[in-house]
């Protein structure tokens, strides 16, 4: 049954060979973080299924669960996972907790002006650098010298740079980066990640962080050290193994009946994601793709 299933699914995404076209409007609200790839991924669906519209906003994670509780999306694309508290709303008001699947690896840059000399940060020199009152084992770091930048920018106020609450991976951040903490008062905190890159490559004083595909010339990005004491650089590798601290995976989530198949067009549309040619956009986009057998089980959850 279930290889029954798939087969449909690949004739349908991959020579429309189907009963009848798809059709019908498909809606997605949620990570900002992965706005870019979903509209990469909808104008390639829609191209291939002509009577198909695809509807997307890019407001934040938050507002992925917001969407999906009111019923405002089929698709809720997150840079996090849902909060318990957040899976026990949706349920008071569904009957059942969502679904989701994971469709690409994510890792968050820590990036600094090209002026600025650092190249490796600790975590705990991170938590001092972004939260009120570090909890990972650091101290409150105010100036750059204290981080051990050397040079002009030695006596320069430290100007922390990150994302608004909506944000997913400013959330996601906070968990990692500040062991739960809460963030500095004096924290810029903007609503997209592009404009955070773009304030720190306009501050030599500034700090920010951001997903790496959305990182620029216009900044550097530091290489972190983990526990074991060496410093680790963002590549695939690091990423899908966990080995980089601010690796993540990146999901959506959908209201999923139970015992009750998705709808034909959401299925089809999340098929693709997972497929060959949906996760080769994946990288074109700047994330890490699925591996084969990764893929393979997130679709088995569609069945």
């Amino acid at each position: 049954m279930r290889a029954a299933a798939w087969v449909w699914a690949a004739l349908l995404i991959g020579t429309g060979a189907a009963a009848e076209p798809l059709s019908g409007t498909l809606t997605s609200a949620g990570s900002d973080t992965l706005s870019a790839l979903f509209a990469h991924w909808s104008r390639d669906f829609a191209r291939a299924h002509p009577q198909v519209r695809i509807q997307e906003q890019g407001l934040g994670s938050t507002s992925a669960v917001l969407a999906l509780i009111e019923g405002a999306a089929d698709l809720g694309p997150m840079s996090r996972p849902m909060s318990d508290e957040e899976e026990t709303l949706f349920e008071r008001r569904h009957g059942h907790r969502p679904s989701r699947i994971v469709i690409a690896y994510d890792a968050v840059a820590v990036f600094v002006h090209p002026d600025n000399p650092l190249r490796t940060l600790d975590l705990a020199q991170l938590d001092g650098l972004y939260a009120a009152e570090p909890r990972c084992g650091g101290t409150p770091l105010r100036v750059w010298g204290e981080a051990g930048v050397d040079g002009p920018l030695a006596s320069r106020r430290v100007l922390p740079i990150g994302r608004n609450a909506a944000s997913g991976t400013a959330a996601f951040f906070r968990d990692r980066a500040l062991c739960g903490g809460e963030y500095r008062a004096d924290v810029v905190a903007w609503p997209g990640s592009g404009a955070t890159v773009a304030a720190v490559g306009a501050q030599r004083a500034a700090i920010g962080y951001a997903p790496v595909g959305l990182v620029n010339a216009q900044v550097r990005t530091l290489a972190l050290t983990a526990a074991h004491g060496l410093p680790v650089a963002i590549d695939a590798q690091t990423v899908r193994s966990g080995r980089y601290p601010l690796s993540r995976a990146l999901y959506v989530y959908y209201n999923r009946l139970p015992q009750r198949a998705l709808p034909a067009l959401r299925t089809a549309f999340l098929a693709y994601t997972l497929s060959s040619e949906g996760q080769a956009i994946v990288a074109e986009e700047g994330f890490i793709p699925l591996a084969a057998d990764e893929a393979a089980a997130q679709r088995l959850q569609l069945e």
